[in-house]
């Protein structure tokens, strides 16, 4: 079974191609806000690297966020359109979950925290020291104050690790003894794991080819776009509101 995973929710476009053997290619690059221009020529780039064609592909997997709200709805929208092109299963996959993963076996709890912008954090809350993750708290937005303090409680019942590129950025916040900040590496979901953690869905429900899955590739954006919040705070100035299906990223 050939998984493509797409991971563009995050300010990194990520692609990688797992293959029965194992991890056959993937590929990163800081997209900025270049994720519609980076994302095709990254696929058709994997693709070469691996000597496949996209026929070959038997599933494709998308980080559905939450993250930024305009590379997600890249992602998105080309995994949705390999899925119905190809009659494959798409297979979603939050960045959350794609950002603790690496770390189920690390005793205590994992907080993988997501920048969301606007002194906020997308975040879920999450169990290792075992062969999967148990989720205690999932998708949450919260201020980086909140979280804190939260972690701060959670410390008497084990080690925590924060991570991800919100963990990150208000790292100065969030640390506390006992409360770990993980590295760059942990900064933004690896396209491998979402390939791998697609990988271990698919192989439970053994969809076949011809069966379309878009209906599991649903967005996770926890808040509006940024733009539509801006049009909704300027209500009753006469300015114009508009649509943020259109514009907008929900984390920056």
């Amino acid at each position: 079974m050939n998984v493509l995973a797409l991971e563009t929710a995050t300010p990194q476009v990520g692609v990688a191609l797992l293959g029965d053997g194992g991890l056959l290619a993937a590929d990163r690059v800081a997209g900025g806000r270049r994720h519609g221009e980076l994302l095709a020529p990254m696929v058709a780039a994997l693709l070469g690297t691996a000597g496949l064609t996209v026929a070959e592909l038997a599933a494709v997997a998308v980080d559905v966020g939450p993250g930024l709200f305009t590379g997600l709805r890249v992602g998105l929208a080309t995994g949705q359109a390999l899925s119905a092109a190809l009659g494959i299963p798409g297979v979603g996959v939050t960045s959350l979950e794609a950002l603790a993963h690496p770390h189920r076996r690390e005793l205590g709890v994992i907080a993988a925290v997501v920048d969301a912008r606007r002194h906020e954090v997308f975040r879920a809350l999450y169990r290792g020291g075992g062969p999967g993750l148990v989720e205690l708290s999932g998708p949450q937005v919260a201020t980086p104050a909140d979280l804190a303090a939260e972690l701060a409680g959670l410390v008497g019942e084990g080690p925590v690790l924060a991570v991800g590129d919100g963990a990150r950025r208000y790292a100065g916040v969030l640390a506390a003894p006992g409360v770990e900040v993980g590295g760059p590496l942990d900064a933004h979901p690896d396209p491998a794991v979402v390939a791998e953690l697609a990988a271990v869905r698919l192989a439970g429900s053994r969809p076949g080819r011809g069966e379309v899955g878009t209906t599991r590739l649903v967005p996770v954006y926890l808040r509006q776009a940024d733009v539509r919040i801006g049009w909704d705070r300027r209500e009753g100035t006469g300015a114009e509101r508009g649509s943020d299906a259109e514009v907008g990223s929900g984390g920056g």
